[in-house]
């Protein structure tokens, strides 16, 4: 991957961050018995990776607790772009770190696959869910995601750029013969991206 490509998506992840640590010291300043990066189960059906998630604030301990999310208010902007990543073209269009899609056209997602990349960026120490310190995002990860057969929408909260790029070498893995990575309120002429 070239450096370009790299420092395009750290761009990225560095604003997101940048205007998460704002927004947390506020809540927690705000809501002093609440928490960030707060873990907590999800209750029945559903098509995330795992039945644990984490939320960017929790104004209590508990599954019921209420949920406050962060959200970028602009995109970074750059050009969008396309190149080659080991043998993988990647296409990358602006997008937001907590909603990006990650679209592989023609392939799937391998759910196993997908289910240890997301275990080992979710923040677990073995078995163990890992905890950000209060008041400091980023030591730990915070991602939530669905699936859909070719499609990955996810909110890499404070993961580094080195877990998108292993997300590629996954897709590779998956079968993709390119990817696609873009915000989620951006949707592709038609014809593009499936």
């Amino acid at each position: 991957m070239s450096d370009a490509f790299k420092a395009m998506i750290t761009r990225v992840r560095d604003d997101y961050v940048r205007g998460y640590a704002a927004w947390l010291a506020e809540q927690i300043k705000a809501h002093p018995n609440g928490s960030g990066e707060h873990l907590y189960e999800i209750q029945g059906q559903t098509n995330f990776a795992r039945k644990l998630a984490r939320v960017d604030f929790a104004l209590s301990d508990g599954d019921n607790a209420q949920r406050l999310t962060f959200a970028s208010k602009r995109l970074v902007g750059f050009a969008p772009t396309e190149g080659e990543v080991d043998g993988l073209m990647v296409r990358l269009s602006p997008f937001r770190w907590e909603d990006a899609v990650v679209e592989i056209p023609g392939a799937i997602w391998d759910i196993a696959k997908t289910t240890n990349w997301f275990n080992k960026w979710f923040g677990f120490v073995g078995p163990t869910p890992a905890v950000s310190p209060r008041g400091r995002p980023g030591e730990h990860i915070h991602i939530c995601a669905w699936t859909e057969p070719g499609q990955l929408r996810i909110d890499f909260g404070s993961a580094p750029v080195l877990a998108v790029l292993e997300l590629i070498a996954l897709a590779k893995a998956c079968g993709a013969q390119s990817v696609e990575i873009r915000d989620v309120s951006f949707v592709p002429p038609s014809g593009e991206g499936q």
